[in-house]
């Protein structure tokens, strides 16, 4: 193809009648006469393949030289099949969304600042974790991006419900907990006049997302537990985990103190105390209860077995000053293990046992309730339903009988009558007779192994 002369800046200037550049084939200089008597002049290149006529800019907001360059480019795109322009306009409206998200108020930024706004004001307690670190969390395993980054004002039912549907009908309370938070999150940038008055997306009672998600809810109820007589079998399996396995050696823990999941996963050593009598207790903080202190007016006390003790001893200690007993060392956090790992072992240990008997760890009292099947068993309802039904039936498993009101100090009830306003200290004593025969019970294969 014959090339025109090469046109000059000094040419372009003067240039009164559309005229071709030359260096890249097609590339002209357009000349459009206004009404008002003066010109404009676009750079505009012809592509023959396309049946086209791309504009590149307008002079001088363009000069000669980068016109010459973004042809040629251009030209070579357009050799490889590739449309310029469509592909620079699907650049520039992303570049623009991403400019107006990061202006926007978006879902994300609200939850934050209603964070920032509580912590200030001292509503939660909990120093392990915090407000932000679990939503953090909710943000990273159930919220997809389009959501967390979506501008508040245009958020709609539809949006939690797509979110939230399959969580809805699967897990017991977290889509409960995120849509709880969502919102009271709304509701207060609402009469902070953050954000102009709207129906709250997020309300499920009296709101179109309650018609909206599925009336199919995730098994609630009690946590599946272990039947007590295969505890014994169950923890000589755990045991031969504990001395690779950090996450086993918190199972058996939290089992052995019957001690809830956060409580067990949270412990740190500053808690593991000696009484004036030289007997070691974990003395949990009021706060990190689930009774809090308006209620029980002293910090939770678990006299711990001398197998319980056996374990904190030949736990590995971090040397950093990592607070925790138990901390997540493979994520290199020192941040205590998720609910998830916990979770995992137990269903790794379920599989690994269904091979042998076909059965596995499950609670035969709870089927799930998509499969029919009997439901794996949990962290809480081994530590705690296990511990309480092993308690309750002296005659059955071979122990000193234990009051009831004993078996819910163990388990750090409350129990509502008048006279419980009156406690000011656990029965620390016939606690620790407690918690011993249980762990002699718990560790019965394992000794019965090692003889």
């Amino acid at each position: 193809m014959r090339l025109s002369k090469t046109m000059t800046e000094r040419q372009l200037k003067s240039l009164s009648k559309t005229t071709a550049c030359g260096v890249v084939p097609g590339l002209t200089v357009k000349v459009v006469k206004l009404k008002d008597g003066t010109v404009s002049k676009y750079f505009i290149l012809r592509a023959t393949n396309l049946n086209k006529v791309l504009t590149l800019g307008q002079y001088p907001e363009m000069s000669l030289s980068q016109a010459f360059a973004k042809a040629k480019l251009w030209k070579e795109k357009l050799n490889a099949g590739i449309d310029p322009a469509l592909e620079e306009k699907d650049l520039k409206s992303r570049l623009a969304k991403k400019q107006k998200l990061e202006n926007a108020f978006t879902y994300e930024k609200l939850i934050y600042q209603w964070i920032e706004f509580n912590d200030k004001r001292g509503r939660w307690k909990n120093k392990h974790k915090t407000k932000t670190q679990v939503w953090e969390g909710f943000f990273r395993n159930h919220i997809p991006e389009d959501l967390r980054l979506c501008p508040v004002t245009d958020l709609t039912p539809e949006m939690f419900c797509e979110a939230l549907r399959e969580k809805w009908k699967t897990m017991v309370d977290t889509p409960e907990r995120i849509l709880g938070d969502s919102r009271q999150a709304i509701d207060w940038a609402i009469r902070s006049e953050i954000i102009p008055p709207m129906l709250n997306p997020a309300l499920i009672k009296n709101g179109k997302l309650g018609d909206l998600l599925p009336l199919e809810r995730g098994s609630g109820g009690h946590e599946p537990a272990l039947l007590p007589k295969r505890m014994p079998f169950f923890f000589a399996e755990l045991m031969k985990l504990v001395p690779t396995s950090q996450t086993a050696r918190c199972i058996a823990f939290a089992i052995l103190t019957a001690a809830r999941n956060t409580t067990a996963r949270e412990a740190t050593w500053e808690e593991i105390q000696q009484d004036d009598e030289g007997n070691w207790l974990h003395v949990i903080p009021r706060e990190r209860m689930k009774v809090k202190s308006e209620k029980i007016p002293f910090d939770r006390k678990t006299p711990l077995s001398t197998q319980a003790m056996e374990l904190l001893r030949e736990a590995p200690r971090i040397q950093d000053g990592c607070a925790y007993i138990f901390p997540n060392i493979n994520r290199g956090s020192m941040s205590p293990f998720s609910r998830d790992s916990v979770r995992s072992l137990i269903k790794r240990m379920h599989d690994k046992q269904k091979k042998i008997d076909g059965i596995g760890w499950v609670d035969p009292d709870q089927v799930h309730a998509k499969t029919g099947l009997p439901r794996i068993v949990t962290l809480h309802g081994c530590a705690r339903a296990t511990f309480n039904t092993w308690a309750k039936d002296s005659s059955g498993y071979n122990h000193k009988s234990f009051a009831r009101d004993l078996r819910e100090s163990c388990l750090d009830h409350r129990n509502e009558s008048y006279q419980c306003a009156y406690d000011r200290e656990q029965a620390l004593g016939d606690m620790r007779e407690v918690f011993q025969a249980w762990a002699d019970f718990c560790f019965q294969e394992v000794k019965a192994k090692d003889c």
